[in-house]
């Protein structure tokens, strides 16, 4: 005895569509395939499934009990099948990414999806959200990971976690007699400085910028060692030894809401591009350490 596929298929299709007119419609067979994979199947099985009463189409006690195990056997080859079509990606992704994601477990997530899709070639590009931004409008990326205002997410956006920004200094960062805020800043592609001027200007704070570096791993260093105080997400890595000071200076809150999203070219609907989105998303989601710049 064997159970094909095809076969559970139409069973199924019949059942949920309440007849042979709506499962030929929905499984884009015709009136009499659909009949005759019914014939075949309950030839097979020796027993009758289906129970036809006028206008009405019910299955039989062994009907019901083959259904139960057509959704699992169904369920099962599908998910096969969807895997294996996985495998069998190709074709170059144009990936580009801020660089304040943990490195090491960016490259650990490429490294996993081209393991399981060998045939599919990542090239990334890192800079400030920015500038991702723009490589991407460009037509120079097919994916991008990039940080945005709340209010800039696109409908098409996958928002991977929320954040609101907030001001971060070193406990050793000590201000000038004139008590103006030394700023450190991602340099002006980075859309934090702005943000920063207008708060302290709308409040009354004098500041210059003390430093521009386009580096995520420049700009906490710069915290860190006391030169000056940087805005960064309120969940950054360096919060713990950096918030305090800033509350005793009272500057300026809150800041805005800001999100990191995984956006997809309107270009390209490759096969490879949407996968590599769900690796990315997937990996970054879960206790992932959040984008500046």
């Amino acid at each position: 005895m064997r159970l094909d596929i095809d076969s559970l298929r139409t069973l199924r299709a019949i059942v949920e569509s309440g007849s042979f007119t709506g499962a030929a419609a929905r499984l884009h067979l015709t009136q009499s395939a659909v009949s005759w994979k019914i014939k075949r199947l309950e030839e097979r099985l020796g027993h009758a499934l289906l129970v036809r009463d006028g206008k009405t189409i019910e299955p039989t006690e062994m009907g019901h009990e083959l259904l139960l195990h057509a959704d699992k056997i169904l369920a099962a080859h599908d998910e096969a099948i969807a895997s294996l079509k996985l495998r069998e990606l190709t074709g170059t992704v144009r990936l580009g990414c801020n660089d304040e994601p943990d490195l090491a477990q960016f490259a650990e997530i490429i490294r996993s999806f081209r393991l399981e899709h060998p045939r599919v070639r990542v090239n990334t590009r890192i800079a400030l959200s920015s500038v991702v931004a723009a490589w991407l409008r460009a037509g120079e990326l097919d994916l991008a990971l990039l940080q945005v205002m709340a209010d800039d997410v696109k409908e098409d956006d996958v928002v991977i976690r929320r954040g609101r920004l907030d001001w971060f200094a070193s406990s050793d960062l000590v201000l000038g007699d004139d008590g103006a805020i030394p700023l450190i800043t991602f340099g002006t592609r980075g859309f934090y400085r702005p943000i920063a001027e207008r708060a302290l200007r709308e409040a009354g704070f004098d500041y210059f910028v003390a430093v521009e570096c386009e580096s995520s791993a420049g700009v906490i260093a710069a915290v860190e060692a006391g030169l000056g105080v940087s805005v960064l997400n309120d969940d950054h890595p360096v919060a713990a030894n950096t918030s305090a000071r800033t509350h005793s200076i009272k500057l300026p809150a809150p800041l805005p809401e800001v999100c990191f999203v995984a956006r997809r070219s309107k270009r390209t609907r490759d096969s490879a591009v949407r996968a590599l989105q769900g690796a990315l998303v997937s990996g970054f989601s879960p206790g992932a350490a959040p984008a500046d710049g």
